[in-house]
Parts: C-alpha cells; sequence; structure tokens
C-alpha cells in the first residue's frame, strides 16, 4: 500500500504521562502523522472525540485505567461520538492478564504493549488500515470480532463491516469519503438493531428460564439488578424510535424490573410478564423473522442458564436480593 499519505489523518493522542506522550508522537512524526492533537487529560479527550471526530485514537491506560475503559465503550455505543466505528488503539507498559482483558472487552482495537518501536506502531496502524476486524455486537459489547471460528455457532452475533475513515483518508478514496457519513449511519442502525435485539434476548432468556425454575418448585437466582439495568438501556434505546407506544413498553418493562425486586414481586405472573413485553419489544423492532430466527437460540440459552439455577439452587447458594453468584444473566444471551 505504497499511495498510503498519513499526513491526510488526524490523530487524537492521550497521554497523561508527558515522556511516554513525546515517545509516541515521535513515532507518529516519523510515520508520517502531521495533524496530531497532544491531550493530557481524559475530559481534553472527551471533547476532541466529541467535536473533531479525530480519524484515529491512541490513549494511554496508566493511571486511570477505568475511565479510559469506561470512554472506549462510551464512543463504540455511540454515546459520545458520530463515529462509534473510529479507529482506536490503547497503549500501556503493563501486560497482565486483567488489563489486556479489560482493554479488549471494552471495544479497541488493539492493545500495544511499551516500550513501542516506529515499526511496531506503523505495522499495527497498518493492520487496522488493511486488515481490520469486522465489528460484533452483543448485549453487552460493541467491537471488533476476535472468535475463532469455531467460536462462531448458529444465533451468535453476526460481523458487521466497521466504517473504515481512517483508511479512507490515509489512501485518498475519494469514494468512500463521499458516502462516509450514510456509510456511518447505515452501519451505525445496524449495531443499533443489534444492540436492541440482544437485550431483548437477555430478558427474555432470563424470565424464561425464572419461570421454568418456579414451575420446578424452586426459587430461581436471578440478578435481578442486571435485569434492571438491562430494561433501562432498552427504554433509552427505544426512546430514540420517538414512539409512543414504544415508549409505554418500555416504561412497562422497567415497572415490571423494579417490582420483580421487592419482597413479593418476583412471581410467575411477573416473570411472564416481562417476557411478552420484551418479545413485543423485540417482533416490533426486528420484525416476525427475526423472532422466528432467535426462537431456538433463546430457548437453548434459557435452558442452559435454568439448569446452571437449578445447580446453585442445590448447593443452596443465597445472594443477598436473590441475584446468584456468577452473572448469568449477562452471559445468557450474549
Amino acid at each position: 500500500m505504497s499511495d498510503i499519505d498519513y499526513s491526510r489523518a488526524s490523530v487524537a493522542l492521550y497521554d497523561p504521562v508527558s515522556v511516554n506522550q513525546r515517545t509516541t508522537r515521535y513515532s507518529l512524526h516519523e510515520i508520517g502523522f502531521r495533524d496530531i492533537f497532544q491531550l493530557n487529560t481524559l475530559a481534553e479527550l472527551r471533547r476532541i472525540v466529541q467535536d473533531d471526530a479525530p480519524h484515529l485514537i491512541i490513549a494511554e491506560t496508566a493511571d486511570h485505567e477505568t475511565e479510559v475503559f469506561r470512554l472506549v465503550r462510551a464512543i463504540r455505543s455511540g454515546e459520545l461520538s458520530n463515529n462509534p466505528f473510529v479507529a482506536l488503539l490503547l497503549t500501556s507498559w503493563r501486560r497482565d492478564a486483567d488489563l489486556v482483558r479489560n482493554a479488549i472487552g471494552c471495544g479497541a482495537d488493539d492493545l500495544l504493549i511499551r516500550p513501542l518501536s516506529n515499526s511496531f506502531v506503523e505495522d499495527r496502524i497498518r493492520t487496522l488500515i488493511r486488515a481490520r476486524k469486522p465489528f460484533i455486537v452483543t448485549s453487552d459489547y460493541i467491537g471488533p470480532d476476535r472468535r475463532k471460528d469455531q467460536d462462531r455457532g448458529e444465533g451468535s452475533a453476526k460481523p458487521i463491516e466497521a466504517p473504515n475513515v481512517l483508511k479512507a483518508v490515509v489512501t485518498n478514496d475519494i469514494d468512500a469519503l463521499q458516502r462516509a457519513h450514510a456509510w456511518i449511519d447505515e452501519a451505525q442502525r445496524t449495531v443499533e438493531g443489534e444492540r436492541l435485539r440482544r437485550l431483548c434476548m437477555r430478558i427474555i432468556v432470563g424470565a424464561e428460564a425464572g419461570m421454568r425454575e418456579m414451575k420446578a418448585g424452586r426459587q430461581p437466582a436471578i440478578d435481578l439488578k442486571e435485569f434492571e439495568n438491562s430494561a433501562r438501556e432498552l427504554r433509552a434505546r427505544m426512546a430514540k424510535f420517538r414512539s409512543s407506544e414504544a415508549s409505554r413498553v418500555a416504561k412497562a418493562l422497567v415497572d415490571i424490573a423494579l417490582e420483580l425486586q421487592e419482597q413479593s414481586g418476583l412471581t410467575l405472573a411477573n416473570l411472564s410478564l416481562a417476557k411478552e413485553l420484551s418479545m413485543a419489544a423485540y417482533v416490533a423492532y426486528a420484525g416476525d423473522d427475526g423472532m422466528e430466527r432467535s426462537q431456538d437460540e433463546m430457548a437453548k440459552a434459557a435452558e442452559a442458564l435454568q439448569k446452571r439455577m437449578a445447580m446453585a439452587s442445590a448447593r443452596k447458594i443465597q445472594v443477598e436480593g436473590g441475584a446468584p453468584p456468577p452473572a448469568e444473566l449477562k452471559r445468557a444471551a450474549n
């Protein structure tokens, strides 16, 4: 790709450690980047992302790991940036398993371990340009698809081609640049729909598994707070439709999620209503074909979750509020 011109692209470089920042900036300059925003605080990075839409973000995790990961998730979910697919690299001196897992889990394209050589940085950036991974969406993740082929079973999240504005800019792809906004908007709608679908499935699967447990005479070990969080996010996303019917369904679902947490609220009737409301939201957004394709997937997930609940019940594991030790509901529909 000899026609790459990095000087066309803008870079937001966040690093609170001045020595690191100067070193990384030098590498970027040597590679060919010229439009580099040097940022010392996360507030500055947040403002640049919102106001200037850089083509590449490089952020150091030192000192503020949790905040950096949260900011990346906000970008990927579309809460912070007009382009949730922006190329995004994280850097760190650490290479321990927890940091790597969190960096991957927040939706970054890659984690670069320091010290960084010019050739190493350019190699990773070229990978973003010529071989960027497609994105996937689950109920709690938006970002590059890192699954191996054997992990892509029937009903699993489908890969989405992520708009690659960085590639379009540095290769001066006029056609891609002209349709960039429409390209991003279309991909965003796909992501939003899949996110909504997965949230509905999480609630449906949890409710169905809980109902099966109650019918078997056991108290279901459902993470009711996670149930509520899913309902609230679903409500926030459905508000974008500006439909009074969607608003009523979403509000009723949140009300049921709150009632389930009351002393006598965890009932078969309330779980059934939560399932029905979520299915209504699913069908209204994904259409009947989408629901039909997912019926088997949800049934299998509910069965697996019920088995885990039964095992927890058999071990007499009790957690205040009725929540199981593992985040079973959170994992069920991913």
